[in-house]
């Protein structure tokens, strides 16, 4: 700076301002200025005191930050220091705004690139405190407290939570406008991993497609839907069957009291969802009010008998919004999502996610029951409609498997006599329908428990589950006399049987080979049944 006048110089305080000015945005804080300024007053014999303190004010964002002394100041010399005050006063405004957008900008950065919502949720609270605010929690949005500040967490969408402040921070305008940017990226983060979530939940249940049918995947798509959808509290999945829905799963609900609830599907079209028929086929949701959810769900049927008032589960609504889910061109379901506290729980973001969500299930379903119907056919005997020879491989492993708590388990195995001469004399389409008579009339011999299936050409199986060898030898009993009568186009066909029951440690495997070899015996001698006690393998 060169040479100064003595302390008490106004001259030489001039001198220190035009430096200050001058230097003064190569600092990197107000802290950093006052700091430069306090080595110029050094030199001069005056020094920078606290705020509270003798001397001039200095002040920052209307806040007194500092005072400006030198000892035995006349006139001139204060007015000097006065100027210098008023000179330094923008100038810590302005460095307190470039340094608290550097760091809001770092804030930022960070946050807007975590997966965890805790994590940073908790560095936002951390810069909040920071800034000066005292206590900060995270509440409902818009029924939070009214005392403090409250900070909105709206990114993309409306907020449905907030942070709190209590009590509310003496902020200047940039702090403030620092702190509401940090909350609005942090809404952005959580609506982001939001959308994450929803998107690994529907392809966790795309992966169940292998393993459970339709119906098991009722509840997960409503649990889902309840956790993803903004505002939802609860709900209900409701499925068509002919001319009514039943419920299919629920959420904040006792399920025992709904299970004989059904409603008439036109009326649960036209009057609960209400937006026609076309809305209806292009799954577009609908959200109602409570007066309107009161109005129209009126009217169900209970064990079969009409009910001309609203479920007593209803009464507790605030809100619903309902989204066709579709089977092909058809309505196959109906999510219901329920708010029990907020009456605007469903705004336009809850509405796109709830119809996105729509969509989905639609397709997971779908999927679901062509699987359903890929896995049937491929274990499905398409002449006779028994289960063929993989569903009779599958079913006696599993059956093995559940036998080894204790129940018996047998299995006969059948040749039919005297089809080769229906094919050769009568064809082959006769031969077709010959072993279409024989399933049928299997099927009418066996209890609904028990498997029927056609093993391969003109040989069947049937599984016998909880059924000892007596019982097994009474069933086979039972089939070769029925088996007695059956004729085509005159020609006579009979059944050989070997019948087998599981032994203790015994495998799927072994069960098979003795009631085939006991089969093979029947044959040798000449009879219709035979047992693998009688002729062990």
């Amino acid at each position: 700076m060169g040479s100064l006048l003595p302390s008490g110089s106004d001259a030489a305080l001039r001198r220190v301002a035009r430096h200050v000015a001058a230097t003064a945005l190569r600092c990197q804080d107000p802290q950093a200025l006052l700091e430069l300024l306090g080595g110029q007053l050094r030199a001069l014999g005056g020094t920078v005191d606290p705020a509270g303190s003798a001397g001039v004010a200095v002040r920052q964002g209307g806040r007194e930050v500092a005072r400006l002394r030198l000892p035995g100041a006349d006139g001139a010399v204060t007015d000097a220091l006065e100027d210098l005050a008023a000179l330094l006063s923008p100038l810590l405004d302005t460095l307190d705004g470039r340094a608290l957008a550097g760091r809001a900008a770092a804030l930022t950065a960070w946050v807007i690139q975590q997966d965890d919502p805790e994590a940073a949720c908790a560095r936002v609270l951390d810069w909040l405190r920071e800034l000066g605010a005292e206590q900060v929690t995270l509440v409902a949005h818009p029924a939070g407290p009214a005392d403090g500040l409250l900070l909105p967490l709206a990114g993309r969408y409306r907020a449905r939570q907030a942070l709190h402040l209590c009590p509310a921070p003496d902020w200047t305008a940039g702090q403030r406008a620092a702190a509401e940017d940090a909350a609005r990226h942090l809404a952005l983060v959580l609506e982001r991993v939001a959308a994450e979530r929803r998107l690994d939940t529907l392809l966790h249940l795309q992966r169940q497609l292998d393993s459970v049918p339709a119906e098991e995947l009722y509840q997960p798509l409503l649990d889902a839907a309840v956790q993803l959808v903004p505002g939802a509290q609860g709900g209900s999945l409701l499925v068509r069957g002919g001319d009514s829905f039943r419920f299919g799963a629920v959420v904040g609900y006792d399920f025992e009291p709904l299970r004989p609830v059904t409603f008439p599907w036109q009326e649960t079209r036209d009057i609960w969802y209400g937006l026609g028929d076309a809305a209806w086929r292009r799954g577009v949701p609908r959200v109602l009010s409570r007066s309107v959810v009161l109005q129209d769900g009126a009217g169900y049927h209970r064990d079969q008998q009409w009910v001309d008032s609203v479920l007593p589960e209803v009464q507790r609504l605030q809100c619903v919004v309902a989204v066709p889910v579709l089977f092909g061109d058809e309505v196959y379901a109906l999510i219901n999502l329920d708010s029990f506290t907020d009456p605007d729980a469903f705004d336009a973001d809850a509405v796109h996610v709830t119809q996105a969500f729509g969509s989905m299930a639609s397709l997971l379903i779908h999927e679901a029951q062509r699987h359903a119907q890929v896995q049937t056919a491929a274990r499905t005997d398409a002449l006779t409609g028994l289960g063929n020879r993989r569903a009779f491989n599958e079913c006696l492993e599993q059956a093995v498997r559940l036998s080894r708590t204790g129940a018996p388990l047998s299995l006969l195995v059948l040749d039919l006599q005297g089809f080769k001469g229906v094919n050769d004399r009568l064809g082959h389409a006769t031969g077709d329908q010959a072993l279409r008579q024989v399933a049928g009339l299997l099927v009418g011999l066996v209890r609904g428990q028990d498997r029927l299936f056609r093993w391969g050409g003109d040989e069947f199986a049937v599984l016998l589950s909880g059924t000892d060898a007596r019982g097994a030898w009474l069933v086979g009993q039972r089939i070769t006399r029925a088996m007695g009568s059956v004729q085509v186009q005159g020609l006579p066909l009979r059944a050989t049987i070997g019948a087998a029951t599981l032994r203790q440690g015994g495998t799927a495997e072994a069960l098979l080979h003795e009631a085939d070899q006991a089969m093979y015996a029947a044959k040798a001698r000449g009879e219709s049944l035979a047992t693998a006690d009688e002729f062990p393998g």
